[in-house]
């Protein structure tokens, strides 16, 4: 899918930008490095409007409240990116479903200096927000006149502030956006092989319709975490008091039936899952009735790094283990060196998912991955609907300035 930016030479003097990013991220005092990528990565668009003339109203996402909660209002928000960035940024208060807010808000914007920033209110604490409420949609759009999506890591959402006002307004993608496309794209156009993916996490309901397309498209899938333990338990081995979800028998089997797909051939099991847990690796036939498995074993990690090494191609997704017990985090690690070491050389590597970013941060290699996607929901669906997610579509074919 082609994405169209806004046009490099055209002026914004006058204009008044909507711009949607997502910065869903933790406000705490230990902000983590990989939590800040969502916000470092809009920076380049906002000081490209800047530059323009433009004035920009920012939205975003922040938890999930059905209402209004000052928990999660982007006041905060709006001074940790104006301390990240430079950027003088304004928190702009008010809801866009009330008229007399909505006219304020309106208001301030249309007197605004050019080179001015807003963020508005949390998106969330609208009723109409997860609808795509059209009366929202037209509320949002007269704020505006060019609307910019530069939140990949939302494009799954039909939400309005994503899919409903890109229909209302001359709509473009951001640089942030345009690049995870391009990236994300390679894996779905003819990527080089082999191509190996590899997903882990805790639930395989939420991945069961990537995984399929992946056993279509990658030359190996490699599964791990919890993901692993209904695949053990269709091959009859007893996993002890390990976390498992139910999932249709007859779906497993079936996916066990494809040559393509790679088990553990080890695990790491302990009594209990606690830092400094007395853990040993065994087969994962082998697992003691009372112990929990939380991570691959040695014997698996040399195995996948084997196959890693042979790749032209890698995508991982989740956390092999219980990565945020010490103990039970080595074969997460091991995995984010082998891969960062292989992206270095002669493969592309892309690495996506909330729980898998911390990873690849605390490896010390990030640099050397060619795409770290901020999208862990987006990029599954973007590789399971081949590239057709909701708030893309609505960018398609738009364009052009009013």
């Amino acid at each position: 899918m082609n994405l169209r930016a806004l046009p490099g030479k055209i002026s914004l003097k006058g204009k008044k930008v909507l711009l949607r990013v997502d910065w869903n991220v933790p406000l705490s005092s230990t902000f983590a490095p990989h939590e800040s990528l969502k916000l470092e990565r809009s920076f380049a668009t906002i000081e490209d409007l800047l530059k323009r003339g433009a004035t920009v109203a920012l939205m975003t996402h922040l938890g999930r409240p059905k209402k209004y909660d000052a928990r999660y209002s982007t006041e905060d928000l709006a001074r940790l990116a104006h301390r990240m960035s430079d950027i003088c940024i304004n928190f702009l208060p008010g809801s866009l479903e009330r008229p007399k807010e909505l006219e304020n808000i309106r208001v301030v914007l249309d007197k605004a200096k050019p080179g001015s920033v807003y963020l508005l209110e949390n998106v969330r604490f609208l009723a109409g927000e997860e609808t795509n409420k059209p009366a929202l949609a037209k509320a949002m759009a007269s704020l505006a006149d060019i609307f910019i999506n530069d939140a990949f890591a939302s494009c799954h959402r039909a939400h309005t502030s994503v899919v409903g006002v890109a229909r209302q307004l001359p709509a473009y993608a951001g640089a942030s956006l345009i690049a995870e496309v391009e990236a994300l794209g390679y894996l779905l156009a003819k990527p080089k092989r082999p191509y190996i993916a590899i997903i882990g996490g805790m639930k395989l309901s939420t991945k069961m319709q990537v995984l399929e397309e992946l056993l279509n498209t990658a030359d190996e899938v490699l599964i791990g975490g919890a993901m692993a333990h209904p695949f053990f338990q269709a091959k009859n081995y007893r996993i002890g008091k390990s976390f498992s979800e139910k999932i249709s028998s007859a779906a497993i089997k079936k996916m066990l039936k494809r040559g393509n797909l790679v088990l553990p051939k080890d695990v790491l099991a302990a009594p209990a899952l606690k830092a400094g847990a007395a853990a040993h690796c065994v087969a994962p036939n082998k697992v003691g009735v009372r112990e929990i498995i939380g991570d691959i074993g040695t014997g698996t990690m040399m195995d996948w790094a084997t196959r890693i090494k042979k790749a032209k191609t890698i995508v991982w997704n989740g956390p092999v283990g219980v990565a945020e017990i010490p103990t039970f985090a080595h074969g997460s690690l091991f995995l984010a060196r082998a891969i960062a070491a292989r992206s270095q050389g002669s493969a592309f590597g892309v690495v996506g998912g909330g729980d898998t970013l911390p990873l690849v941060m605390q490896s010390g290699m990030s640099e050397w991955i060619d795409h770290i996607s901020t999208g862990g929901g987006a990029m599954l669906e973007f590789l399971a609907n081949k590239g057709k997610l909701p708030g893309l579509l609505a960018l398609k074919d738009k364009g052009g300035v009013k």
